[in-house]
């Protein structure tokens, strides 16, 4: 049975809403006892405060722009040290981030871990992605979501992923490539229907999983 989901793909992709939807799924049919979020926002903000001096971010937007991409790996390694201690039978953690490269990024954790994982890449394009950025911070106020990337470093940091390069080149290559189990789901419109569609295939992937 997968212990982790990693709920993968740039700021305002739909991540969020795929994990709310995906959860309440899995709790409303039995098929997991229990759920936990871990979005790497909460420990970024973490190091952030360690960073009085301002050495590895500026303020900007409303939000911040990290100036050395170093840290963006360490909250990585952060989080692959506390989820593996949560850790427990019946127990889903899901884990969300953004990065330019994935392939990367999974190296700051365990492969004893990313073998009892699940992946769900979120593919969707980046100007859509600019635009739900920005009414992700004006609606979510106190929430976990509530804070935005700014516009220049979504240029300069998110416009490409290699996740997105191999899918947009052949889905079963990104499969082959990713280090563990990989779904991806398709959110490239303004399309609740269909998103639930697309959960269909990550849903099943975890009901199998437990079997």
């Amino acid at each position: 049975m997968y212990s982790y989901v990693f709920i993968l793909g740039r700021p305002g992709s739909g991540k969020s809403i795929i994990y709310k939807k995906i959860s309440k799924r899995l709790l409303e049919k039995n098929l997991i006892k229990e759920i936990e979020r871990i979005d790497d926002f909460p420990v970024l903000l973490e190091l952030l405060e360690e960073d009085e001096e301002l050495e590895n971010h500026v303020k900007k937007e409303g939000g911040f722009e990290i100036t050395n991409l170093d840290l963006l790996d360490e909250v990585l390694q952060r989080i692959n040290k506390r989820v593996k201690k949560q850790s427990q039978p019946d127990k889903l953690i899901f884990i969300e981030f953004s990065r330019d490269n994935y392939e990367h990024a999974l190296t700051n954790f365990d492969q004893e871990l990313l073998n009892q994982s699940l992946i769900i890449y979120v593919y969707c394009p980046f100007d859509v992605c600019v635009k739900r950025n920005v009414e992700r911070f004006e609606e979510s106020q106190e929430s976990i979501d509530n804070h935005i990337v700014p516009t220049d470093m979504m240029k300069k940091y998110y416009k490409e992923d290699d996740y997105e390069d191999l899918y947009l080149e052949s889905g079963g290559k990104l499969k082959e490539k990713a280090p563990a189990d990989l779904v991806v789901i398709n959110n490239d419109e303004e399309n609740m229907a269909k998103l639930e569609r697309e959960l269909n295939e990550a849903e099943e992937k975890i009901k199998k999983s437990k079997n």
